[in-house]
């Protein structure tokens, strides 16, 4: 029987010893791995928990508004509101109710206007419990340009505080306007029309002589004679025809002339008629010429037999013509354009 090769035995153990280290080392490699992998289950479970404190801690940070903070809260949104609608009232539109029967055929009781303010408007600074004097001495300020003929506007009478009226403009500052037979003359043109209901043409509401609508930088002078007073336009004697005017003397001092002159406000002090100190009044105005300082506008109802208008009251000066109305708006089924 022959001996084991010595050097074949130490070779076996030596590839013995290596595959047991090796496996060692695979086995350490394993739970190195899964060492690895409970520690990134810890940190992810550790950054969850620290999120869900993160957003606790947010909640916790957001309190909840007392009653007093809500309120505030709902009281500011609506004085915002407030403000806003006033915005648009005051710069873009207002609606309006048409009242009565002055304007027919071109518009009917009931229905609602949309009143621009982009092409002028005049905006008064009053409140709706005050009276009628208070509104009219309030504040105002016009926008835009001007009124053109026929236009039909929505404006406010003298003594009559904030009530609205829809007219017609049928006379501008400077204009001659007069009413033969129930046919308009302007400047001494007739005037079509069209738009009126040739019924409504008849009646003595359809006759007025001629009357001169005043413009800013005219002249009023008052000439007295034996117990009665003239009025004179540029030097021509002037229908007042209940038209309120307001004038400067050459020092810039306040004259309102209102109720065919039966009260008379200068320089701060109402004088009227029935009272003692008129007749001294008259005595100063009829030494001074005053300048018109205001553009006046004649207006007119289409109903000509059923209108309240500047044949009564007489023209109205700027600041009374609060916008343009442009549009039906309501009952939609009469949807339609104002010309």
């Amino acid at each position: 029987m022959s001996e084991k090769d010595p050097t074949m035995n130490s070779t076996a153990g030596q590839a013995g010893d290596a595959a047991e280290e090796a496996r060692k080392a695979a086995e350490a490699a394993r739970e190195a791995a899964a060492e690895a992998r409970e520690a990134a289950t810890a940190a992810e479970a550790e950054n969850g928990k620290a999120a869900a404190d993160g957003k606790k801690d947010g909640k916790k940070e957001k309190r909840k508004k007392t009653v007093g903070q809500e309120i505030l809260s709902w009281v500011l949104t609506l004085l915002g509101a407030v403000a806003v609608a006033l915005v648009i009232r005051a710069v873009i539109f207002e609606p309006v109710r048409v009242d009565g029967h002055s304007m027919d055929d071109t518009l009917a009781d009931g229905e609602i206007m949309f009143v621009s303010k982009f092409d002028y408007s005049s905006n008064w600074l009053s409140f709706f419990w005050q009276d009628d004097a208070t509104k009219e001495n309030a504040a105002r300020f016009t926008l835009g340009g001007n009124p053109a003929i026929n236009d039909v506007v929505v404006c406010r009478y003298p003594n009559r505080g904030d009530t609205n009226f829809v007219k017609r403009v049928v006379g501008l500052p400077g204009d001659t306007i007069e009413l033969k037979n129930g046919v308009l003359y302007r400047n001494g043109e007739e005037q079509a029309e069209t738009f009126l209901n040739d019924s409504y043409r008849s009646g003595s509401l359809n006759e007025m002589s001629a009357y001169v609508v005043p413009k800013k930088g005219d002249k009023l002078t008052f000439e007295q004679g034996n117990g009665y007073y003239m009025i004179l336009l540029n030097g021509e004697p002037w229908d007042v025809r209940s038209t309120r005017l307001f004038c400067k003397d050459p020092e810039g001092k306040d004259m309102i002339f209102a109720n065919k002159g039966a009260e008379i406000t200068y320089k701060g002090t109402t004088y009227k008629k029935t009272e003692a100190g008129f007749a001294d009044l008259l005595k100063t105005l009829s030494e001074t010429e005053f300048t018109v300082d205001r553009d006046y506008f004649f207006l007119m109802g289409d109903h000509r037999n059923n209108s309240n208008d500047s044949r009564n009251v007489g023209a109205v000066d700027r600041t009374m013509i609060v916008g343009h109305v442009r549009q039906i708006l309501f009952p939609f089924n009469k949807w339609r354009g104002v010309q």
